[in-house]
Protein backbone atom coordinates (compact mmCIF):
# COMPACT_ATOMS: atom_id res chain seq x y z
CA UNK A 1 0.00 0.00 0.00
CA UNK A 2 1.57 3.07 -1.11
CA UNK A 3 0.88 6.12 0.93
CA UNK A 4 2.10 9.00 3.11
CA UNK A 5 1.33 9.63 7.23
CA UNK A 6 1.82 12.43 9.11
CA UNK A 7 0.21 12.51 12.78
CA UNK A 8 -0.47 16.24 14.43
CA UNK A 9 -1.70 16.13 17.83
CA UNK A 10 -2.85 18.51 19.96
CA UNK A 11 -1.77 16.68 22.76
CA UNK A 12 1.47 15.19 23.37
CA UNK A 13 1.06 11.08 22.81
CA UNK A 14 3.96 8.89 24.45
CA UNK A 15 4.16 6.69 21.23
CA UNK A 16 5.30 10.18 19.51
CA UNK A 17 4.93 11.78 16.40
CA UNK A 18 4.16 9.02 13.81
CA UNK A 19 4.90 8.94 10.46
CA UNK A 20 4.22 6.22 8.02
CA UNK A 21 2.33 5.64 4.70
CA UNK A 22 -1.30 6.77 5.04
CA UNK A 23 -2.02 10.57 6.48
CA UNK A 24 -3.53 10.83 9.50
CA UNK A 25 -4.53 14.34 11.61
CA UNK A 26 -5.31 13.82 15.34
CA UNK A 27 -6.88 16.85 17.95
CA UNK A 28 -6.94 15.26 21.29
CA UNK A 29 -7.96 12.05 20.56
CA UNK A 30 -10.50 12.29 17.66
CA UNK A 31 -8.88 10.98 14.25
CA UNK A 32 -9.02 11.27 10.55
CA UNK A 33 -7.07 8.82 8.56
CA UNK A 34 -7.12 9.10 4.94
CA UNK A 35 -6.01 5.83 2.91
CA UNK A 36 -5.36 5.90 -0.97
CA UNK A 37 -6.43 2.87 -2.54
CA UNK A 38 -5.36 1.39 -5.57
CA UNK A 39 -8.43 0.66 -8.31
CA UNK A 40 -9.10 -2.44 -9.78
CA UNK A 41 -6.97 -4.03 -6.97
CA UNK A 42 -7.78 -5.50 -3.12
CA UNK A 43 -6.52 -3.41 -0.95
CA UNK A 44 -6.06 -4.79 2.73
CA UNK A 45 -6.51 -2.59 5.10
CA UNK A 46 -7.99 -1.59 8.54
CA UNK A 47 -10.12 1.19 10.48
CA UNK A 48 -7.93 1.68 13.62
CA UNK A 49 -10.22 4.67 14.59
CA UNK A 50 -13.31 3.80 16.54
CA UNK A 51 -17.12 5.08 16.25
CA UNK A 52 -17.80 6.03 20.27
CA UNK A 53 -14.88 4.76 22.00
CA UNK A 54 -15.84 1.51 22.91
CA UNK A 55 -13.84 -0.54 20.20
CA UNK A 56 -16.98 -2.97 19.34
CA UNK A 57 -19.64 -0.26 17.47
CA UNK A 58 -18.00 0.25 14.23
CA UNK A 59 -20.14 -0.59 11.19
CA UNK A 60 -20.39 -0.11 7.13
CA UNK A 61 -23.21 2.45 7.90
CA UNK A 62 -20.99 4.33 10.49
CA UNK A 63 -17.60 3.99 8.98
CA UNK A 64 -17.90 4.77 5.28
CA UNK A 65 -19.91 8.01 4.04
CA UNK A 66 -21.16 7.93 0.66
CA UNK A 67 -18.76 9.15 -1.18
CA UNK A 68 -17.40 5.85 -2.27
CA UNK A 69 -17.08 4.81 -6.27
CA UNK A 70 -19.91 2.85 -7.51
CA UNK A 71 -19.47 -1.09 -7.42
CA UNK A 72 -17.21 -1.09 -4.16
CA UNK A 73 -16.96 -4.74 -2.91
CA UNK A 74 -15.52 -5.40 0.99
CA UNK A 75 -14.18 -9.13 1.92
CA UNK A 76 -13.87 -9.81 5.17
CA UNK A 77 -12.13 -13.33 6.55
CA UNK A 78 -14.53 -15.53 8.65
CA UNK A 79 -11.59 -18.12 9.49
CA UNK A 80 -12.28 -20.41 6.55
CA UNK A 81 -13.42 -18.20 4.12
CA UNK A 82 -14.35 -14.66 2.84
CA UNK A 83 -17.93 -12.57 3.56
CA UNK A 84 -18.20 -10.37 0.94
CA UNK A 85 -20.59 -6.74 0.52
CA UNK A 86 -21.05 -4.58 -2.10
CA UNK A 87 -21.88 -0.40 -2.53
CA UNK A 88 -23.66 1.45 -5.24
CA UNK A 89 -24.06 4.42 -5.32
CA UNK A 90 -27.91 4.41 -6.06
CA UNK A 91 -28.61 1.62 -3.08
CA UNK A 92 -25.41 1.42 -0.61
CA UNK A 93 -24.38 -1.37 0.74
CA UNK A 94 -26.12 -4.90 0.37
CA UNK A 95 -26.12 -5.02 4.04
CA UNK A 96 -25.03 -2.78 6.41
CA UNK A 97 -25.84 -5.21 9.41
CA UNK A 98 -23.07 -8.20 7.66
CA UNK A 99 -22.14 -9.78 11.42
CA UNK A 100 -18.55 -11.09 9.87
CA UNK A 101 -18.09 -7.79 7.86
CA UNK A 102 -18.71 -5.39 10.58
CA UNK A 103 -16.62 -7.35 12.90
CA UNK A 104 -13.95 -6.86 10.58
CA UNK A 105 -14.52 -3.49 11.29
CA UNK A 106 -13.73 -2.73 14.50
CA UNK A 107 -10.16 -1.62 15.69
CA UNK A 108 -7.62 -4.43 15.78
CA UNK A 109 -9.34 -6.19 12.75
CA UNK A 110 -8.95 -5.88 8.79
CA UNK A 111 -10.20 -6.40 5.81
CA UNK A 112 -9.92 -6.01 2.04
CA UNK A 113 -11.88 -3.32 0.00
CA UNK A 114 -11.58 -2.83 -3.83
CA UNK A 115 -12.46 0.12 -5.73
CA UNK A 116 -13.27 0.76 -9.70
CA UNK A 117 -11.48 4.38 -9.45
CA UNK A 118 -8.49 4.92 -7.40
CA UNK A 119 -9.79 7.09 -4.75
CA UNK A 120 -9.06 7.95 -1.01
CA UNK A 121 -11.35 6.94 1.79
CA UNK A 122 -11.27 8.60 4.92
CA UNK A 123 -11.85 7.00 8.23
CA UNK A 124 -12.69 9.31 10.93
CA UNK A 125 -13.30 8.26 14.94
CA UNK A 126 -11.40 8.48 18.46
CA UNK A 127 -7.74 6.84 18.92
CA UNK A 128 -8.39 4.49 21.43
CA UNK A 129 -5.82 5.74 24.32
CA UNK A 130 -4.77 3.79 27.70
CA UNK A 131 -4.22 -0.43 27.33
CA UNK A 132 -5.94 -2.28 24.57
CA UNK A 133 -6.32 -5.91 25.00
CA UNK A 134 -6.85 -8.08 21.39
CA UNK A 135 -7.94 -11.81 21.63
CA UNK A 136 -6.21 -13.38 19.15
CA UNK A 137 -7.62 -17.41 18.81
CA UNK A 138 -4.90 -19.62 17.22
CA UNK A 139 -5.26 -20.16 13.24
CA UNK A 140 -5.79 -18.10 10.66
CA UNK A 141 -7.24 -14.53 10.78
CA UNK A 142 -6.21 -10.74 9.46
CA UNK A 143 -5.21 -7.92 12.21
CA UNK A 144 -3.77 -4.46 12.45
CA UNK A 145 -2.83 -2.41 15.68
CA UNK A 146 -5.44 -1.08 17.59
CA UNK A 147 -3.75 2.41 17.50
CA UNK A 148 -2.53 3.94 14.58
CA UNK A 149 1.08 3.45 15.20
CA UNK A 150 3.53 3.18 11.82
CA UNK A 151 6.34 0.76 12.47
CA UNK A 152 7.04 -2.58 13.05
CA UNK A 153 4.38 -5.34 14.33
CA UNK A 154 6.61 -6.87 16.83
CA UNK A 155 9.18 -4.17 17.78
CA UNK A 156 6.94 -0.84 17.25
CA UNK A 157 3.27 -2.46 17.99
CA UNK A 158 4.16 -5.32 20.30
CA UNK A 159 2.41 -8.05 18.54
CA UNK A 160 2.90 -11.10 20.47
CA UNK A 161 5.73 -13.60 19.45
CA UNK A 162 5.77 -16.77 19.73
CA UNK A 163 8.08 -19.77 18.05
CA UNK A 164 6.74 -20.72 14.55
CA UNK A 165 3.86 -17.63 14.04
CA UNK A 166 3.47 -16.76 10.81
CA UNK A 167 2.70 -13.31 9.10
CA UNK A 168 1.14 -12.75 5.63
CA UNK A 169 1.78 -9.00 3.99
CA UNK A 170 -0.35 -8.43 1.15
CA UNK A 171 1.69 -6.35 -1.53
CA UNK A 172 -1.61 -5.58 -4.23
CA UNK A 173 -1.32 -8.85 -5.44
CA UNK A 174 0.05 -11.64 -3.23
CA UNK A 175 1.54 -12.25 -0.03
CA UNK A 176 5.54 -11.88 1.45
CA UNK A 177 5.50 -14.55 3.98
CA UNK A 178 7.24 -13.67 7.53
CA UNK A 179 7.42 -16.39 10.36
CA UNK A 180 8.79 -16.28 13.50
CA UNK A 181 11.48 -18.79 15.31
CA UNK A 182 12.32 -18.31 19.03
CA UNK A 183 15.98 -19.36 18.66
CA UNK A 184 16.48 -17.08 15.45
CA UNK A 185 13.96 -14.20 15.86
CA UNK A 186 12.05 -12.69 12.43
CA UNK A 187 12.35 -14.14 9.21
CA UNK A 188 13.29 -11.98 6.92
CA UNK A 189 12.55 -9.38 9.22
CA UNK A 190 9.78 -8.14 11.80
CA UNK A 191 7.03 -7.17 9.07
CA UNK A 192 7.00 -3.28 8.40
CA UNK A 193 3.27 -1.99 8.90
CA UNK A 194 1.76 1.37 7.89
CA UNK A 195 -0.95 3.10 9.22
CA UNK A 196 -4.32 1.80 8.45
CA UNK A 197 -2.46 -1.62 6.92
CA UNK A 198 -4.06 -5.04 8.06
CA UNK A 199 -1.87 -8.46 7.58
CA UNK A 200 -2.50 -11.91 7.98
CA UNK A 201 -1.28 -13.76 11.18
CA UNK A 202 -1.02 -17.31 11.78
CA UNK A 203 -0.75 -18.59 15.39
CA UNK A 204 -0.46 -21.69 16.57
CA UNK A 205 -1.58 -21.11 20.43
CA UNK A 206 -4.67 -17.97 21.19
CA UNK A 207 -3.25 -14.87 22.91
CA UNK A 208 -3.81 -11.40 23.79
CA UNK A 209 -2.22 -8.65 21.49
CA UNK A 210 -1.72 -5.68 24.44
CA UNK A 211 -1.31 -2.16 23.11
CA UNK A 212 -0.38 0.96 25.63
CA UNK A 213 -1.37 4.23 24.32
CA UNK A 214 -1.43 7.28 26.84
CA UNK A 215 -1.86 10.70 26.26
CA UNK A 216 0.25 13.02 28.57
Amino acid sequence: MNSKTLLIAAAALAAGVMTSQAQVYSQNIVGYINIPLVANQNNLIANQLDLDGTGTNNTLASLFSTNLPNNTTIQAWNGTGFAADSYSTSSGWTTTVNPIINASLQPGSGFFIKTKLATTITLVGNVLVGTNNLAVPAGINVYAPTVPVAGTLDGTNSFPIANNNTVQVWNGTGYNAFSYSSSSGWNPSDPQLTVGQSVFVNVKKATNWTQVLNVQ
